[in-house]
């Protein structure tokens, strides 16, 4: 009967830690694509010095594009009040498109990333979240 308890408890634990992996892999995915998004709209800012060209719109509308589809899923595993600044900054980007404000647009370029940095550290697996 004793074995029986030890088993279960093995398989809830590996359980568990096979969740908090899993979580750790769709955080860490996502936030990497967006910094990778912003590190090429970066390098389109540089090469064309504009805001207002059409890589660049499409660009930004694949990271929006992009990161609704992830905060969907990141909703499920964390707290949505600790995402929501990434796609504030994200409508942000638009209307500095409008306006063409670079100085502006790479702030919040730089916050965007930040936050991501920020964020897979916190939001990543740990002893903590298995126990």
């Amino acid at each position: 009967m004793k074995v029986i308890h030890i088993v279960n408890l093995l398989l809830i634990l590996f359980l568990l830690v096979g969740i908090c992996v899993a979580e750790e892999i769709v955080v860490s995915r996502s936030l990497q694509d967006v910094q990778d998004r912003c590190l090429y709209i970066e390098q389109i800012l540089e090469r064309d010095d504009t805001l207002k060209t059409t890589e660049m719109a499409l660009a930004i509308d694949n990271l929006e594009y992009n990161w609704q589809d992830d905060e969907g899923k990141l909703c499920y595993m964390v707290n949505h009040k600790n995402i929501q600044e990434i796609g504030q900054e994200i409508a942000k980007i638009k209307q500095y498109i409008a306006s063409d404000d670079i100085d502006a647009f790479r702030v919040s370029i730089e916050t965007i990333k930040s936050y991501c940095k920020s964020y897979m550290h916190f939001m990543g697996a740990n002893f903590h979240n298995v126990l």
